[in-house]
Parts: C-alpha cells; sequence; structure tokens
C-alpha cells in the first residue's frame, strides 16, 4: 500500500497543474505518487475547492488525539525541541487531561510529520546583528590574510541532550548556553592553509592567558614567514 500523500504535497499538485501548468504525468514524477492520485487531487479541488475529499468516510478507530491535542504538541515541541516523549506525555496530561502511551505519541509525531533527530546548538550569546555588520564591513577581505581564533572546551559530562524533534525536512536547532562549569578550553589559531598554533588546558580562557596565545604562539609564528 502506497504510503498517504501529505497536505503539503497535495498543495505542491496544485500549484504545479495550475500555476506551472504541467501534466499529470510530470506532476505524479515530481511528487512520487500515481498519475490516478493526481487527478483525484485536482477532481477534489475543481469539485470541493480543497485538495482532500472532505465528505470521505474515516477508517479505523477514532484517533486519540484531536486536532488541538496535535496542535498543543506541535507548539510545545517547537519551545522544548530536546523533550522526551515520556515528558511530553506527562505534560499532554497536565494540561490537556489527555492520558495516551508513549507509542501513541510515537505514531502521532510520525503522522504530523515530525521525528527525532541529533541536535544543531547555537550560542545563546551570539549576537546576528552585529555578525551582519562585521561580514558587510570585511566580508570583501581575501582570506589569505585571515587569521580565526576561536575559543572551544570539551567537558568531562555534558548534561545537554542530543537530540530533539522536529518537522521532516528541518534541522533540529536549539538555542543554549555554552559555558557549562569546569571543562577543558582549546585554543586554535586556523589560516585558509590550515592551523598554525593551538594550546590546551584545563579550566577557563582568560584574557591574560589568551594574550599569552597570541604573543607566544600566533604571533611568533607570522614573523616567521
Amino acid at each position: 500500500m502506497a504510503p498517504p500523500i501529505s497536505q503539503d504535497m497535495r498543495n505542491r499538485i496544485l500549484a504545479w497543474h495550475q500555476d506551472l501548468h504541467l501534466r499529470p504525468e510530470e506532476i505524479a514524477t515530481l511528487a512520487g505518487c500515481s498519475v490516478r492520485s493526481v487527478h483525484y487531487i485536482i477532481s477534489y479541488y475543481i469539485d470541493y475547492g480543497t485538495a482532500k475529499n472532505p465528505f470521505a468516510r474515516t477508517v479505523g478507530r477514532t484517533r486519540s488525539l484531536n486536532i488541538g491535542d496535535m496542535n498543543y504538541l506541535v507548539s510545545w515541541i517547537a519551545a522544548h525541541p530536546k523533550v522526551y516523549l515520556d515528558e511530553l506525555q506527562e505534560e499532554l496530561f497536565r494540561s490537556q487531561n489527555v492520558d495516551v502511551s508513549i507509542s501513541t505519541l510515537s505514531r502521532a509525531l510520525c503522522h504530523w510529520e515530525i521525528s527525532n533527530k541529533c541536535v544543531a546548538s547555537t550560542a545563546l550569546e551570539r549576537n546576528e546583528l552585529l555578525r551582519a555588520v562585521w561580514q558587510g564591513e570585511y566580508g570583501d577581505i581575501p582570506a589569505e590574510y585571515c587569521v580565526w581564533l576561536d575559543k572551544a572546551s570539551v567537558d568531562d559530562k555534558t548534561n545537554q541532550r542530543q537530540n530533539g524533534w522536529s518537522s521532516v525536512g528541518q534541522a533540529c536547532v536549539c538555542r543554549s548556553t555554552f559555558i557549562r562549569g569546569q571543562h577543558y578550553s582549546v585554543l586554535p589559531a586556523l589560516t585558509s592553509e590550515g592551523f598554525i598554533a593551538l594550546d590546551i588546558f584545563e579550566g577557563s580562557v582568560n584574557k591574560e592567558r589568551f594574550i599569552e596565545f597570541i604573543t607566544e604562539q600566533v604571533v611568533c609564528h607570522l614573523l616567521i614567514y
């Protein structure tokens, strides 16, 4: 049995038909469905003004989660992408008074095209406006003229979750504070030809340690050339 066609794909099929005037065979190739399904979607739109048949009989049991419950889950996941399923289960019961199993939650999220994936963290301290101003002012400098310096750190045991939830086709990004207690710091100096200096030590980077790294490793290396 072929997988169901999502609402987003149905809208795209109608757009390909109405705006680009593609033939059903071409639309079926782009959508990855049968030509008959394309004909059905177009006919539904002509007859009812929608991509689905509004009078189609629902097959199977009544769903445990209605549209309101799912909208609440989607909103909660958008605000807390690293939430676990058991925490989502407790939150749904606390706020919506709906008690469902974890397997039901998992199937419902899959049906709404929300998948579990690795989290891409962005620094909470990062200022997008300052980044854009810097890129506009110095973006035309050749790469071979630049030396990139940054600080990285590794904890003995991290307490941040590595997986989270987001819609299919979208990265799961969560803003969080990167500094977390005692850690090992790394100071690298990178050019277009590779690393020219590296310092690894236990603890945090302070002003004195950073200046010492610049003067004793980075500047001395550049003076050689």
